[in-house]
This record gives structure tokens, sequence and C-alpha cells, in this order.
């Protein structure tokens, strides 16, 4: 549903098109609510009237107050809808379940980890856990002027897989509540905090309440698969970031919410005990009885909530039930917010930036034309495409310990994901116990909740008045889920949610892996362009390589349909994809392998080219299956015609087996070597060469890994000062790569561009942090 407001809905049913072939059912705005009121929805909203009592006296010689109100839904039949939805049924667990190889314990979906076993066995015989997660977020709903803010809390369950928890277009997530926000006038300064304090705990009280008793006796539920069970909903996770995790806590700010440690030992490499449930609700209950302030209410930085909303709800333990925020924490609470920082202060800006615009591109990164210090608005996306190469761009430029500990954090964030003081940074002792509690953290992150603020709060905000705008945007979201619903169930029938889940496989073919976020706003910096992105490609074209993402094939890759350029010529060849021993190289490769085959002649070469391929990822137990395909390029610069900008031309690098036995036998780069494929090819059908081929610029072998930085070494392979190449099966191609220069405590060579850098005669570096599969490939 778009523009649902008075002018869009009666702007529609005017227009003659409407009115004359179309004909729906409804003559205006009226009509048409009243027909998706008559939709099934979910759970009715329910509004309760919070009042505060304030400490200020008015005019009249009374103490003022306000009046809020909480809007919430029931979350015991939130949780039946979630559970028994259908088109979850592929996508669901009801029992913990324990993946080990070797003898190892891999974590990954939420049943594979220990709270699911763990709570199963305090539980009656046949029980089925739901355990419910949660997540609240204050957000802002105005941008320039104004200052109206909402405060959603949201609910899903640990049963549904979290890649589908993570798709906000599934509805996997639903929103239970909005916490009243208030500037707390009618309260003295003083006063004030601790009001806000009681004002947020005693409203998620409210709405949590029906889960007590579920939790303890349990629900009969009926469930996607068409069983009923008895399922006990119980709080597994809550994400939030650090300043609300502190607020659920009720701890100060400059403390953990899930340890005791001091406020001046965070820095500290070592394990505090963990906050106690029961111990922490009977301190606080005790000072709210009006007892003193005991030791331990002091030495834990607690604040004066006397009835957590926690305090009542079975089988939970608030404080591990507090999750590490992969976003906040991580990319852009020690990433984002202090690793550049530190390297700016040591390189220098200018210095730093000069080196991030000078790196070569690959599919997958973003490149940094400007550099980073320019960035405006700095997001997770950015973060985490500064954690890919920042490492690599360093080397030589700091000291050998100040690149162990930047390896260190940024290996931390990869298998997660001195004295510092910083809150953030200290969570990180906590990943691998919440990993083993809850399994991956990416399927309780916050950046799912950010994305939500936009359909269940930004949205419905704008679809409002502005004026007493909570009720309207319940009401809102109310006909939003009516819609929603009606479309899930024509989807479920007609398998839609399994069709995204393919499409999203192949997604990266038609943007690149941007970001949402990116687009548009820092279209700049932007690693890849539209025009880049022409003649790659399409999903339907890798239909039989996406089939194979599930399977055990090591090696595959797919071509486009149609070439990007056809009865390509051995000078254009040279001229415009530099491949210049193309001449020799294909006549000696047909002399190796097509005997029989006629050799070519500077005027007989007539080629297809394309300018991508598709490439399936070697399966790796640590990285998703959807995330096997990728791209690799070899185009030509494009010149300017008419309002297209040029686009410079882009030859990635890739490694290359050329031994598989060695390879398959130690792995790791063994038997693996870089090259930068400069043209991929078929030859002519007359020839009866039925393979597509590659002429590649090769590097030298790599050489041992550096003990300090972990990123293995290579240069130019060179004879009689001319760059080694050789034409290659695309078969032999194990996956695209990213070789990084070198550059060393020389100032920057001015000409070093990201289009030309490949070309230079200097050492370059194997980036192990590209991404998650290639890490884990190298990983010792």
């Amino acid at each position: 549903m778009r523009r649902e407001n008075q002018e869009g809905i009666d702007e529609y049913c005017k227009l003659a098109i409407t009115r004359n072939r179309t004909q729906p059912s409804f003559k205006n705005k009226r009509a048409f609510f009243r027909k998706v009121d008559k939709l099934p929805a979910g759970p009715e909203w329910i509004c309760d009237l919070v009042n505060m009592a304030g400490d200020v006296i008015g005019p009249n010689g009374e103490p003022l107050s306000e009046e809020l109100e909480l809007w919430r839904s029931d979350p015991v039949e939130c949780i039946r809808e979630l559970i028994g939805n259908p088109a979850f049924k592929e996508h669901m667990s009801y029992a913990p379940v324990k993946v080990t190889r070797d003898g190892i314990h891999y974590y990954g979906e939420m049943n594979t980890a220990d709270w699911w076993w763990n709570k199963q066995g305090t539980l009656p015989p046949g029980a089925t856990i739901a355990p419910w997660i949660t997540a609240s977020d204050k957000t802002q709903l105005t941008v320039l002027r104004g200052d109206q803010t909402a405060w959603p809390v949201y609910l899903t369950i640990g049963n549904i897989d979290k890649a589908i928890r993570r798709k906000p277009s599934a509805h996997a997530t639903v929103l239970i509540g909005y916490i009243p926000v208030s500037k707390g006038l009618c309260f003295s300064k003083a006063t004030r905090s601790e009001a806000g304090y009681g004002l947020f705990h005693s409203c998620m009280a409210k709405i949590f309440h029906p889960l007590i008793e579920a939790g303890k006796i349990g629900v009969e539920m009926l469930c996607a698969d068409g069983a009923v069970r008895r399922v006990y909903p119980i709080l597994a996770a809550y994400v939030a970031d650090h300043p609300e995790q502190c607020l659920i806590a009720c701890c100060k700010e400059n403390r953990c919410p899930r340890c005791i440690v001091p406020r001046k030992n965070r820095g500290d490499n070592r394990k505090f005990p963990l906050r106690d449930h029961e111990k922490t609700a009977a301190i606080l209950r005790r000072l709210g009885e009006g007892r003193s302030a005991s030791a331990a209410y002091s030495k834990q930085g607690l604040r004066p909530v006397y009835k957590p909303f926690w305090a009542d709800l079975p089988h939970t333990d608030i404080f591990a039930c507090i999750t590490l925020d992969i976003l906040h924490q991580l990319h852009k609470g020690v990433v984002k917010d202090h690793l550049p920082v530190w390297c700016q202060k040591i390189v220098g800006k200018e210095a730093l930036d000069e080196c991030f615009a000078a790196l070569s591109k690959a599919h997958g990164l973003r490149h940094f034309r400007h550099g980073i210090s320019k960035i405006s608005q700095w997001t997770g996306s950015e973060a985490k495409e500064v954690e890919k190469v920042l490492l690599g761009l360093l080397v030589g430029r700091v000291s050998s310990q100040a690149l162990k500990a930047i390896r260190g954090l940024l290996d931390f964030v990869y298998y997660a994901q001195q004295h510092f003081d910083i809150p953030k940074l200290h969570s990180l002792v906590h990943y691998i116990e919440a990993i083993r509690r809850l399994g991956c953290l990416d399927g309780v992150n916050t950046e799912s909740s950010e994305r939500l603020h936009i359909d269940y709060a930004k949205k419905a905000y704008r679809s409002s008045s502005r004026k007493d705008y909570i009720s309207q945007m319940a009401l809102w979201l109310q006909r939003q889920e009516a819609v929603v619903r009606q479309d899930a169930y024509l989807g479920w029938i007609g398998g839609e949610l399994q069709r995204e889940l393919e499409r999203d496989k192949t997604a990266f073919l038609e943007a690149d892996n941007l970001d949402l976020h990116d687009l548009g706003q820092h279209e700049d910096d932007a690693g890849d362009t539209p025009e880049d992105r022409d003649g790659f490609a399409l999903p339907d074209e890798v239909k039989a390589l996406r089939e194979l993402v599930n399977s055990n094939v090591s090696r595959a890759y797919s071509i486009p349909l149609t070439p990007s350029a056809r009865r390509v010529n051995l000078d254009s060849l040279i001229a415009h994809y530099g491949a210049i021993a193309f001449l020799d190289e294909i006549n000696e490769y047909l002399r190796d392998n097509y005997p029989t085959a006629t050799q070519l002649t500077a005027h007989s070469i007539q080629l297809e080219v394309f300018h991508s391929v598709a490439v399936l990822l070697p399966a790796n137990i640590h990285f998703s299956n959807e995330k096997r395909l990728c791209k690799l390029i070899a185009a030509p610069a494009k010149p300017r015609t008419n309002d297209r900008k040029p686009v410079p031309a882009r030859f990635d690098c890739a490694l290359f087996v050329q031994d598989d036995e060695l390879f398959n036998s130690e792995g790791g780069l063994e038997g693996l070597r870089a090259g930068q494929v400069k043209v991929i090819f078929r030859l002519p059908w007359w020839m009866g060469v039925d393979e597509h081929l590659v002429y590649v610029h090769w590097f030298c072998p790599f050489r041992t890994s550096d003990p300090v930085t972990g990123l293995a070494s290579t240069s130019h392979s060179t004879h009689a000062q001319q760059r080694n190449a050789s034409i290659m099966r695309m078969g032999d191609i194990l996956r695209p790569c990213h070789l990084m220069p070198k550059f060393g405590t020389t100032t920057l060579n001015p000409e070093w561009q990201a289009d030309n850098i490949l070309n230079e005669p200097i050492t370059f570096l194997l980036n192990r942090y590209l991404d998650f599969h290639l890490f884990h490939s190298l990983a010792t």
C-alpha cells in the first residue's frame, strides 16, 4: 500500500482509467478502508493509559502530571502467529540439535547452541520451546525539523531460521508495542532520569506480562507443520544498542550490562563475574522497599529501578539474554568510532585517504575514491568496507605492534563476526560465550531492528497527520498488517517466499553488493557504477549455477548468454584489453591442447568476448551457501557517450588452481597462483574448441604469509621485462581475489590510481579480508 492517505487514494479513484477500466469495488478512501478493515488482521492493538505523577508543583499548587498512551498487542498471540505460519514450514525448528564434524561443535542457528539444550532439560517431556527474541530502539521520526520520536518494540522467535528473520519482507519479526516517549517536564532535573527508567520498565512489564504465565505452564499452539505442541515461550535474547542495554540491565552507561567489571577496568583483558538475575532483582526490590542502598548496589553501578520488567519472567537470565551488538559494538563502536581515528593519528588523514583511493577494485569491495575522512555519514556499511582493506594498506606505514593489534581486532570481528577504557571494546570478552549460548550472532543483531524502523515507525509516521500520531500509526499498521497477511497468504499458495530466497542468492548480479543506504547517498564513493554492470549475467542466466549452491561441487562458473563484444580482433585485444602476447599464447595453447586445430594469425582472430563471469565458491561450513556466488570482471574502458559518464577499465584478479593434488591435500594457498584476468573469450565455433578461456597476466607464486599480518605477498611474474601471460581454462579459476599494493613508508606516487595500480612493478598483498569465505579458507 502506497500513498494510502486521503489525497492519494481519492486521486486514484478519480482517475479515468480507474473509473472506466479497473473499476474497483470502492469509490473513495473511506470505502477502501472499510474493505481493508474486513480483512483478517493479526492480534488487536490495546491502548493503556499511563499516568506519570511528577514532583514539580504547578500554578494551582498541585504536582504536575502527564498522561501517556502505551500501545501494545498480546505477545503470546504474536508468537502463535509466527510459529503457526505455514510459509515458514521449511525454515522452522522445534528442538535443539548438535552439529559436529570431526568432534568439533559448530554453532549456527539458535537450536544448535547451548542455551536451547540447557532450557530443554528443565521443562517437562514433550515441551517445545519458543525462544522469543525482542528488540527495542528509540528512533527519530522527523528529519531536520521537529523532535518527534517513537520507541517501537519488536518480537520474533528463534525457531525460525535467522536468514528468514533478517528479511523484512518475510514478516518474521513483528511489532508488539510502542513505548511512550516523555520529556519528563513534570519532574525536576534531579528526578527526571529516574522517572524515565521507571516508565520504560513499567511499560515493558505490561507488554510482556502475558508471557509470564505462558512461560511457566506452556500454551498449546498449532505449528507450521500442522502439529499441535505445548509451547513454552522463554526469553532468549534482547537486542538493543549499548545505552538501551544499560537501561534494561538497570545499570549506568559507563558499566557493562552483562558483568560487574569496575568502570576503570573495562580495558582489562580478563573476565569478571557475570551479573546475577535473582540477586540483582533482590537488591533493587529491597531498595524500593525503603531500605538503604547496599554496597553491592554501588559496586555494580545500578540505577534506582525498583521493579524491573524482567524480574518475574520464568526461566530467564536477563543479563545473559542481552545480546552483543555486532553493528554498534564492533562495526560502528570499535571499527568506525576508534580504529580509523587511531590510524589517522599515526599515518595522517591525507596519507590514509590517498592509500584508500589508490586501491584496486574488486567484486564485493567498495572503492573510496576520495578516501574515508570526507565521508559525511558513517553507517555499518562503511565500517564493514573499511575492515576489508585497513590492515593491508597500513603494512609498512605503522609499527609491527600496531599491525598486530589491528589484525587481532579485525580477526575477532571476522570470527564473531595498552589500556582502553571503552565500554564497547570491553564487550569483546563476552562474544565467545554469547556465540556458544545463542549461535551465530548475525541472527540477533541490531541491523535487523534498525531496518524495521523504516516500515514500522518512519513510514507509519509519514502516513499520519503528525498530531497524536502514535494512535494513527497503530491504526495504519493494523491495516498494513491486514493487507500483508492477505498478500502473504497468496504468496504462500504460490511459493513466493522460496522464490524470493532464490532471488536473493543472485541479487549481487544486479546490485553488486552495494548497501541500500549507499545507493544515492554516497554515489561518489560507490564501488561500481551502473555502467560497470552493463552486460553482466542476469539471474535467469545463472539458474544452473544457483541450483548448485547447496551442493558439494567445488568449482563451477556461468558465462552470460550474450557476449559483451563480438568479432573482437587482435588490434582491439591489444589496445583495449592489454593482451599484448595474445597471439603467441593462444597458438601455444592450441598446440598443447588441440594439436589438430588451425593456428591463428593476426588477421584471423575474431573472438566473442565476455566482460564478466559468475563463479561458485567452494563449499565452506563457516560460510552461508547463499553467499557462494561471486563475480569476476574483465572489462575495457568505456568512453563518454551523451550524458553517460566514462567508465574506466577494470580487470579483476583471481586465484587459479595450478596443482589440484597439492591444493586438495594441503588447502590454503598451496597449489594456487594469482593472475589478472584480461580477456574472457570463446574461440570461433569452426575451430572445434568448445570451452571458455581466459587470457591471464601472472603474478609470482605467493611467498610465505607474514607472521605479523598473516598476509601473503606476491609481485609481477616477468621475463625479459615483459609480463608472463598464458591462456587458461575458465574452470581453472577457483575464485576472484583482491591484491593490495604494499605502500610502504615512501610518499605515494601521484600516478598510482585504482585503475592502473595493478600494472605497477611493486609488491602486492593478498587481501584475506575480502570476504568471510576467503578469510576462513586462509585461517590458520
